[in-house]
């Protein structure tokens, strides 16, 4: 997985310039909310997906590592890699598959 501070980044360019995060041929956006719940382990083997945390801050977890995600962070997971959020995951989140 790899995280990036999107307040940091967006900090850092030049005003009012462009700055591509990723392409995107033919995939979706979601929006979704999190509560602290428990999350099935979930794998998508034919797409990469980026989760962006729009307000509050959530766990994910895969088989060898936990990482937490707070407000203007962005992570991306490889495609075929199993994860989950974690349990006291509370958040409004940006799912982009593509």
């Amino acid at each position: 997985m790899n995280k990036t501070n999107l307040i940091q980044l967006g900090s850092s360019l030049e005003v009012d310039k462009d700055h591509l995060l990723c392409d995107i041929e033919k995939g979706s956006v979601l929006l979704i909310h999190l509560e602290e719940q428990e999350y099935p382990f979930e794998v998508h083997d034919k797409i990469a997906e980026k989760i962006v945390c729009i307000s509050g801050q959530f766990t994910l977890e895969t088989d060898e590592e936990q990482m937490e995600i707070h407000q203007g962070e962005m992570v991306t997971i490889r495609k075929g890699l199993r994860h989950r959020f974690g349990k006291g995951s509370k958040a409004i989140i940006m799912v982009i598959f593509g």
